[in-house]
């Protein structure tokens, strides 16, 4: 939900998140200020009330709706602040909204937080802020113009005000940074205050970049030791949209890779020592995902205070619009391996719809869809609902509740031709009615029945369904079976997008007209991924199953990252179980041989498919994990000792080793 409000609340000033977030949890663990933040005691984050502590937007991205870009995220007063660049046209971008949230799921829109016309040397494109605050006052760092060379007027400004919410006003009457230095055009500039108090602002674009010291009074520029004031640093691949932040004592500094309005916009990182680098690429950790969205990147990241969760906050385009400035406002959870570096992020899809909207959902057909109350409501005669997803091999789950007894509701995927007739297209479903679970085709209006299972379904009980479609196998389960309701082999739609429908059996007669805006359904809990696992040990946490030199292992700081990836695939023994197949080394697949267990490519051999068939169980010490049985040997579970992997009998003892959380 996104509410609109020009807030004049006076709220006490608070420092930056990223500069002290981790001194102050271990302020506040030993009881007192540690010595390198007790000047700045009093400006130190505040925690919001309550810890979100997401895998994800779990509800929903994008977040807000609208086109925005390029946020920037700050943590003031216990709530959370994004200032993204408004995403239109050059000369459309004249102003910066701001939105806020104490739980990052609930924002309130604050609009025209600055305006150009505060602006007397800015013109057009005002994009890139960066929030942060010091000594009461609210700094909002902004470039404008676009400048191509040193003649014309535009460059970096900042503008000051009292509450987070502004009105900002340009603090200078000019440009702070108005010039090319080290070839680094003066734009997306990221402002960060280390732990000692000095604040540095990292900036450039056009493929440079460039830091500079900034005084105390925030709005003049210092020297290094050596007298100069513009210090390079671009890192191999760097276009644009710097950022820094720092955690157990290494400087992180973050930035965009590729053409802003091309698929190949991406977020890379390096680490250093020093606030100053040097920095050097270490690994891409956001890109696009042509099942989710494109051109994901300038990115910012915020921690939640006194903890170590992480998200990191970006833009991207939905997959279907192929439109420059449609950019839209996303976060996902960020993690760390033991050696500091940063895992790969991948672009979740999911939504509880506890923020009651439905932000990036497209409806399609006469039925009234809401969302309230933490759900997704439809009304009416029948109707589509779909994400701009884009999915071939998949896992999809939500709750479904059926709210009429005649109704025939359910999932959509591998969707195409959306919006012929009433709930027409191409793709498969998966409807509950009170007589059970129908899985089929559709072909526009042509509706073909593929399996159905008989059992009771009680109009107002919500039941959990769950859908695998691994290539030609589709697998449908119920309430959280083990084994799936339905199983089928089909080939006629390899991928599309994914979405919910509602309707009623015997669509088409007088009943119709009386039925015509009832409640149909309600849906939650949306969640829809590719078939693509990392398995951390439950007994070994940030240690995962891993190939290496075929040997299968449990290790931490996995390199290459693909190398602790893996698709579930069904059993090359037995479909209805299932196999891991290497990300890294398609075709090979992770296999029992001598009571090891190695990484190794399929032969055509009855022995080796079995010896690399799983039965996936509940977790043997978690069951809201996973373990895994071995086909081949029945009562035998894959499990790890001394970082190796090995197929062997479970005692009550090493049950954490046999079981894993995946991801």
């Amino acid at each position: 939900m996104v509410r609109r409000t020009r807030s004049t609340r006076s709220t006490r000033s608070t420092r930056g998140i990223r500069t002290f977030s981790l001194a102050l949890s271990a302020a506040l663990l030993l009881g007192f200020p540690p010595a390198s933040v007790a000047a700045d005691a009093a400006s130190a984050p505040k925690a919001p009330a309550a810890v979100p502590d997401y895998s994800t937007a779990e509800s929903g991205n994008p977040i807000v709706d609208g086109w925005y870009a390029d946020p920037d995220v700050a943590v003031y007063d216990g709530r959370y602040w994004i200032y993204p660049t408004t995403s239109q046209e050059y000369d459309q971008q004249t102003y910066l909204n701001a939105f806020s949230s104490t739980d990052m799921v609930h924002w309130t829109e604050h609009p025209k937080v600055l305006d150009i016309a505060d602006i007397p040397w800015a013109k057009r494109a005002l994009w890139a802020p960066a929030p942060v605050e010091r000594n009461g006052k609210y700094y909002l760092y902004f470039a404008a113009n676009d400048i191509q060379n040193n003649s014309e007027l535009g460059g970096i400004g900042v503008a000051v005000a009292d509450r987070p919410e502004g009105p900002y006003q340009d603090a200078l009457g000019k440009p702070l940074i108005s010039q090319f230095h080290n070839g680094a055009q003066p734009i997306d500039q990221d402002v960060f205050i280390d732990d000692d108090g000095q604040a540095y602002m990292y900036y450039g674009g056009w493929h440079h970049a460039n830091v500079v010291k900034l005084n105390p009074d925030m709005t003049s520029l210092g020297t290094f030791a050596d007298g100069t004031t513009y210090k390079e640093i671009t890192p191999e691949n760097y276009t644009e949209g710097s950022f820094m932040f720092k955690r157990n004592g290494k400087y992180y500094l973050m930035w965009s890779e590729g053409g802003w309005t091309g698929p190949d916009y991406s977020v890379s990182y390096a680490m250093s020592d020093s606030p100053t680098g040097p920095f050097k690429k270490i690994d891409k950790v956001l890109g696009q995902d042509p099942a989710v969205a494109r051109g994901s990147g300038h990115n910012s990241v915020v921690n939640v205070p006194g903890t170590d969760i992480w998200y990191i906050l970006y833009h991207r385009r939905p997959l279907s619009d192929t439109e420059g400035n449609h950019r839209q406002l996303a976060y996902d959870r960020m993690y760390f391996n033991e050696d500091g570096t940063i895992r790969p992020v991948t672009m979740k899809v999911q939504d509880d719809f506890g923020d009651d909207n439905a932000v990036g959902w497209h409806t399609y057909g006469d039925a009234q869809w809401s969302a309230t109350r933490g759900a997704y409501s439809v009304a009416g005669a029948g109707g589509l609902a779909l994400q701009d997803t884009n999915f071939s091999d998949l896992v999809y789950e939500a709750d479904v509740t059926l709210t009429h007894g005649r109704g025939a509701s359910g999932l959509a995927f591998r969707v195409t031709e959306p919006g012929a007739g009433r709930e027409g297209f191409r793709g498969y479903y998966a409807d509950l009615t009170t007589n059970g679970l129908v899985l089929g085709k559709s072909t526009g209006e042509q509706r073909t029945e593929l399996a159905r299972a008989r059992f009771r379904v009680a109009v107002g009980r919500t039941h959990h369904v769950k859908i695998e479609a691994i290539g030609s196998s589709i697998k449908v389960y119920v309430d959280g079976m083990a084994k799936p309701r339905l199983s089928v082999t089909d080939t006629s739609f390899t991928s599309g997008a994914n979405g919910v429908r509602a309707g009623l059996r015997g669509a088409g007669n007088a009943a119709d007209g009386a039925a015509a805006g009832r409640s149909l359904a309600r849906f939650d809990n949306v969640a829809i991924r590719s078939n693509v696992y990392s398995f951390e040990a439950a007994g070994a946490p940030n240690r995962f199953i891993r190939h290496y030199e075929s040997r299968g292992r449990v290790d931490p700081n996995v390199t290459p990252y693909a190398d602790m990836r893996w698709k579930v695939v069904p059993g090359l023994a037995d479909p209805a179980a299932v196999s891991l197949e290497s990300v890294n080394y398609p075709g090979h697949y992770l296999r029992r041989k001598d009571n090891g267990v190695w990484s190794e490519a399929l032969t055509d051999d009855d022995a080796f498919r079995a010896d690399a068939t799983w039965r996936r169980v509940p977790g043997l010490s978690d069951k809201s994990l996973t373990s895994f049985e071995s086909y081949a040997a029945p009562g035998q579970y894959l499990s790890h000792r001394a970082s190796l992997l090995r197929v062997g009998r479970v005692t009550a003892g090493n049950r954490p080793d046999a079981t894993f959380r995946a991801w």
